[in-house]
């Protein structure tokens, strides 16, 4: 043992602890090499020789000293406390990954019920791994909500493509979408996040088929993914809810994350969200999916999973292995996709101007006529409102003869956009708009200004006049008044030049 101040040799080295070793304080190794220092030393006021896990370990538990008791005098007095404790630590090992025993991801513990008895599925295996896999087919007569399921078809890829204003549908096949949902860990996306099932659907013939890629633990991911790949043969773009800002960037991180390559990276998205938020907010306050699936849709779930347990559902299969908690969650995402599919088919038909309009309330047709006129389609558009101007509901018809009269106006279709202003003053003697475009017209197009003074006056007679509205209105009276109370000069015609 070397006291405090006691020289080194120059080929020494050694190590300090700062820190309590004998009290269970993590060492701070410091080295020091070929320098005569005094040494500051830990309460034995020794040097203590480098350790490793099992010598620091057995210095906590006293069983070095044990050990050198027993080999003198055979088992000592702690020799069955420390074969406890060793039996604890390889326990605490045994957890780890690779000192698990080898088990069957998918296989029930205790008194768990198998998820194959209660899922229609089986285990899949591919270059990658293996994974669970539930196959289901929904044939033509099967009913969800108000249509069954051949009346889905076809879509009109026209229309699928003005409602995802995506042009490259349009050179798509119905048969070629792949409709997308998948259920995840979480909902805050990043590394963490784990899309553990995910639902594939798509149409075969009348029927429409379900296909649903289960991870029954982690490792199993990457195998799941590999499948999503080999489903994505022959299909050409997607259609979700909510996929373009979720569940595409998920599975495309997810890809990265498996050293995959990402197959989904550059199909035409339909998104039916962004759609249905055009044409049905003006009546739902809510666009969710659920919630779209009774307003528009007529189906009712009875005992559905809420989303937001469906994180801790997967948690508590992890641990236990019981196919009821999954159960749920497997009939929760096909219900969304056999929901997609039937928005879709809703959606495209609500924007048919060719279509029944019997099927739709008139707002939605207008919702849909103004779709089109975001997306350049006029003449889509005209063939929607025409109807919609002669409507028996007074706001519907008032908001399709403005918009209708706006685009005769655009197209320098005076005499019609003027007749519309005429049946909307009409209908609704306070209606400032047409009242403000007859003055218009009649002062710039018709040269009246007596005619637009009095139209004016009418519009400032109106209670629902909004502050701007009112300013602009006081400003063109006065100039229609200054105008009327300027007398109109008369040209004369120059007098003829003398001939030379």
């Amino acid at each position: 043992m070397v006291g405090s101040g006691a020289p080194l040799p120059s080929w020494f080295t050694f190590y300090t602890f700062p820190g309590d070793v004998s009290n269970g304080e993590s060492p701070n190794f410091r080295r020091l090499e070929g320098k005569k220092l005094t040494v500051e030393l830990v309460r034995n006021r020794g040097i203590m020789p480098p350790m490793n896990v099992i010598d620091r370990l057995q210095r906590l538990t006293g069983e070095q000293q044990a050990n050198k008791a027993s080999s003198s005098t055979g088992d000592g007095p702690r020799a069955e406390e420390i074969r406890a404790l060793r039996a604890r630590i390889e326990t605490i090992l045994s957890r780890r990954p690779e000192g698990r025993r080898a088990e069957a991801p998918g296989t029930a513990r205790g008194n768990a019920v198998p998820l194959e008895s209660l899922v229609a599925g089986t285990e899949m295996s591919n270059a990658a791994g293996s994974f669970f896999c539930a196959h289901q087919v929904a044939k033509g007569s099967s009913q969800h909500g108000e249509r069954c399921i051949r009346d889905l078809t076809p879509l009109d890829m026209g229309l699928l493509a003005v409602l995802a204003n995506e042009p490259a549908l349009r050179a798509c096949e119905y048969r070629e979408a792949l409709f997308l949902d998948t259920e995840t860990t979480g909902l805050a996306g990043g590394a963490g996040t784990v899309p553990f099932l995910v639902g594939l659907g798509w149409f075969e013939g009348e029927a429409f088929v379900t296909q649903q890629l289960f991870a029954r633990d982690y490792a199993e991911e990457a195998a799941a993914l590999l499948c999503l790949t080999e489903s994505l043969q022959g299909k050409r773009f997607l259609v979700s809810f909510n996929g373009k800002a979720f569940d595409a960037n998920l599975l495309a991180s997810r890809f990265i994350m498996n050293r995959l390559p990402d197959p989904l990276r550059g199909l035409p998205h339909c998104d039916l969200l962004h759609p249905a938020r055009r044409l049905l907010s003006h009546r739902l306050a809510d666009r969710r999916l659920g919630a779209l699936e009774t307003a528009v849709l007529g189906f009712e779930r009875e005992g559905d999973i809420p989303g937001s347990e469906i994180p801790q559902r997967y948690f508590d299969w992890l641990r236990r292995r019981d196919g009821r908690l999954m159960a749920d969650i497997f009939l929760h995402n096909r219900l969304d996709i056999l929901s997609l599919a039937a928005l879709a088919a809703h959606l495209v038909g609500l924007i048919d101007s060719d279509g029944e309009t019997a099927r739709h309330p008139p707002g939605d047709r207008l919702a849909a006529a103004r779709l089109f006129l975001a997306r350049s389609c006029p003449q889509e558009a005209i063939r929607l409102l025409g109807p919609l101007a002669a409507c028996g509901l007074p706001e519907t018809a008032q908001a399709a003869c403005r918009e209708l009269s706006l685009l005769h106006k655009g197209a320098g279709e005076w005499t019609e956009a003027a007749a519309l202003w005429e049946e909307m003053v009409r209908r609704n003697g306070e209606n400032v708009f047409a009242l403000t475009e007859l003055a218009k017209w009649c002062e710039h197009r018709r040269h009246d200004c007596r005619r637009a003074l009095e139209l004016t006056g009418q519009a400032l007679g109106s209670p629902d006049l909004k502050p701007e509205e009112r300013a602009g209105l006081v400003a063109r009276r006065e100039r229609l008044e200054r105008k009327l109370a300027t007398p109109v000069r008369k040209k004369t015609k120059p007098a003829p030049k003398p001939p030379l």
